[in-house]
């Protein structure tokens, strides 16, 4: 996967269920997610975060 990069984060919530939150983005990609209102982040979270 040259020129991107994959990130992988494992979520345990209080219920014992565990999640799988994959990000792959370009490398290019430079939206700072520091920079979104609140509305355009969570627009952003369920647009380009794939959540299993």
């Amino acid at each position: 996967m040259r020129g991107t990069y994959e990130a992988y984060i494992l979520v345990k919530v209080k219920d014992g269920k565990k999640y799988v939150c994959a990000l792959n983005r370009q490398k290019g990609d430079k939206e700072d997610l520091g920079r979104l209102n609140r509305k355009e982040r969570q627009e952003y979270l369920e647009n380009q975060v794939i959540w299993n």
